[in-house]
């Protein structure tokens, strides 16, 4: 195995379950909130939590259905902008705003799914 990959694997799934740590402490800020203050109920951060944290563990242990589950969030992402694309914007915005916005989206969908991409130029290398 490329040592180079496997950094990079080891990084994706340290990076997963840290954003599985931050959806859980976000689910229990919504349950503290809920508790006290009768706020809204978000019960699909615990979902996301769940998500992030089995993407981490396979991709700690060189799962390629890890991998496949990392490229997700990007796929997702893809689809919202372009269906947004294709409906245009329902509003009047200031041409700034939605250039900056545009570019934004752009870049995040670019990096939803060139990480999980070079991730898996190393697919050999991982087992089901």
């Amino acid at each position: 195995m490329n040592a180079k990959s496997n950094l990079l694997i080891r990084e994706g799934g340290r990076v997963a379950f840290f954003l599985g740590a931050v959806f859980l402490l976000l689910f229990a800020a919504n349950l503290r909130a809920r508790i006290y203050y009768h706020g809204s109920n978000y019960p699909f951060l615990l979902w996301i939590s769940c998500y992030w944290v089995l993407t981490g563990v396979g991709l700690l242990k060189f799962r390629k259905w890890a991998g496949l589950l990392a490229f997700l969030p990007g796929v997702l992402y893809v689809v919202i902008v372009v269906y947004g694309l294709t409906k245009g914007p329902s509003v009047q915005t200031p041409w700034i705003v939605f250039a900056a916005a545009a570019v934004f989206n752009y870049f995040l969908a670019v990096t939803l799914v060139a990480i999980p991409a070079n991730m898996l130029r190393s697919w050999q290398d991982l087992r089901w």
